[in-house]
């Protein structure tokens, strides 16, 4: 059974296009089409007419204005001559001097001129006897403090040993205990003494008195010998009774001298004084033998100075001295005799001093290759330019270059004239041999202005109608006919003001009244 299509209804996409556009959108757009655009075109030619005629609302400073000098520097081709100069050879930097070192009279002259000598070779002889002398001298008394020296050091070790074991205390304590047992012996045996002495002086007494009764039966001696016992018993007693209170007292002062002694052993104080005594001795005796020892190698050093030695290995320039003139030492004053005696260089190190004349100096510089010629040469050497000295010489008016010799000949001797052509150093430019010579810019020095340590010329700005003032950076070198080169601030484009810049203020307006040529030159190679 067929299915029917569905039924597409078109009058849907119809537009009605009889009804018409609201009466708001119309409005609008006549308004924008009536007053906005026509105004608009308006303004602008008021506008375009008033910048055409600015100059006669805004009146400009009228100047006058010059370009700037371009020149293009010439480039020399390296080791091309640019000048000579004639100077002399001489050692560099400079003559070396064998001197004496101690005061003496010249012995023997060990060398004479171009003799070739070593580092420490002998060139001279002083004479020698009064030094020897004097090291005799010196030895002597430093063996002397040597000698007093050891004396020190054995007074310190006795000492030290005194310290350590003091003997000579020990015995004289020992002494002082028997002193003073012996004396409290004695006391104490005292009272055993008295009481036999008393005995002896009752026996004594019986004794007599017995003889005397027994009357002329006995002999007149025997009564005398009993009376003389009698009285010797008597006086015993005495003499004893008497001897307690000094025997006492001196037991006091031997118990005191006991423990003096016993404190002197415990403190020591005359051994440790003997030590440090001792000890200053052996630092004296030290120092002095040290100062002798000195005075040893002082006199052992003036004896090898009486031996003139080379300071170099080197050749023989002059001699100066002579046998039997007296040389003074290089510390003494100039007026007391010359100390000078023969003056070196080495071959190897040579220098040429050139005469440069004044407009030359310019073309010289540190490093620079130069050529020497000098008669005894078949064909020139090579150099190079090591110094220029900073004092010009008036009279020749030159200033004096110094030109090392490199690798100089056996043939070249100090004072030979020498003629120096200086060559063309390297430059960056012959790199590349295609490249353009490089610009230097130049402008009238009356233009640049200097303040506050800077400099600045006025430019013209043509594109916009002002002055502007510009920093420069001023070259090194000298004015050269009243021109200034600038390295850097300017370019070869630029219009410098040179009338009416007095008054002049950075973004001024201007007007360019003329064009002064007298400062301006055209491009050119120098």
């Amino acid at each position: 059974m067929a299915t029917s299509a569905p039924q597409l209804d078109l009058s849907q996409l119809a537009v009605d296009r009889g009804k018409p556009a609201p009466a708001r959108l119309r409005v609008r757009r006549a308004w924008l089409t009536r007053y906005v655009l026509p105004a608009a075109i308006l303004c602008g030619f008021l506008a375009l007419f008033a910048w055409a005629a600015r100059d006669t609302f805004l009146p400009a400073q009228p100047v006058t204005i010059t370009p700037v000098v371009v020149s293009r520097a010439e480039v020399t081709q390296e080791g091309a001559p640019l000048f000579q100069a004639a100077g002399w050879v001489e050692p560099r930097p400079t003559p070396v001097v064998a001197a004496a070192l101690a005061p003496g009279v010249i012995d023997q002259m060990l060398v004479v001129e171009g003799d070739q000598v070593e580092r420490g070779q002998p060139v001279a002889k002083l004479i020698d006897v009064d030094t020897r002398l004097e090291l005799a001298n010196a030895r002597s008394q430093h063996n002397l403090q040597l000698a007093e020296l050891d004396r020190a050091r054995a007074k310190l070790t006795a000492a030290e040993t005194n310290l350590a074991q003091p003997v000579a205390l020990q015995a004289k304590l020992a002494e002082s205990d028997a002193q003073l047992a012996e004396t409290a012996r004695e006391l104490n045996n005292l009272p055993y003494a008295i009481q036999a002495a008393r005995t002896q002086l009752e026996l004594a007494e019986v004794n007599v008195r017995r003889k005397e009764q027994a009357g002329d039966a006995i002999s007149g001696r025997l009564l005398r010998e009993a009376r003389a016992q009698l009285e010797t018993a008597a006086n015993a007693v005495k003499e004893l009774a008497s001897r307690e209170p000094t025997l006492r007292v001196q037991r006091e002062s031997l118990q005191r001298k006991r423990d003096a002694v016993a404190s002197q052993l415990e403190l020591l104080t005359e051994e440790r004084r003997a030590v440090a005594e001792a000890q200053a001795s052996v630092a004296a005796a030290e120092s002095r033998v040290e100062q002798t020892r000195l005075a040893v190698e002082a006199a052992e050093l003036r004896l090898e100075r009486m031996v003139i030695r080379s300071p170099i290995d080197g050749c023989v320039l002059s001699v100066n001295a002579h046998p039997g003139e007296w040389l003074s030492d290089i510390r003494s004053s100039s007026t007391h005799g010359a100390s000078a005696v023969v003056s070196l260089y080495d071959p190897k190190s040579l220098q040429v001093r050139v005469d440069v004349r004044l407009e030359d100096v310019p073309q010289v510089q540190i490093g620079q290759p130069t050529e020497i010629a000098t008669a005894a040469l078949a064909k020139p050497i090579a150099g190079r330019v090591i110094s220029v000295t900073p004092q010009a010489d008036i009279q020749k008016n030159t200033l004096q270059v110094k030109v090392a010799v490199a690798d100089p000949p056996a043939v070249i001797k100090p004072e030979m004239l020498a003629k120096v052509t200086f060559l063309a150093p390297p430059t960056p430019t012959q790199e590349d041999e295609d490249a353009s010579p490089p610009l230097r810019l130049f402008v009238p020095q009356s233009l640049v202005s200097a303040a506050d340590g800077a400099s600045a010329v006025w430019v013209v700005d043509l594109t916009e109608g002002v002055a502007r003032r510009r920093p420069v950076q001023v070259g090194r070198g000298a004015a050269e006919d009243g021109l200034l080169e600038i390295t850097s601030g300017l370019s070869p484009t630029d219009k410098l003001i040179v009338g009416g810049r007095e008054t002049l203020t950075d973004g001024a307006r201007v007007r360019v009244a003329g064009e002064d040529n007298g400062g301006a030159t055209t491009n050119q190679t120098s």
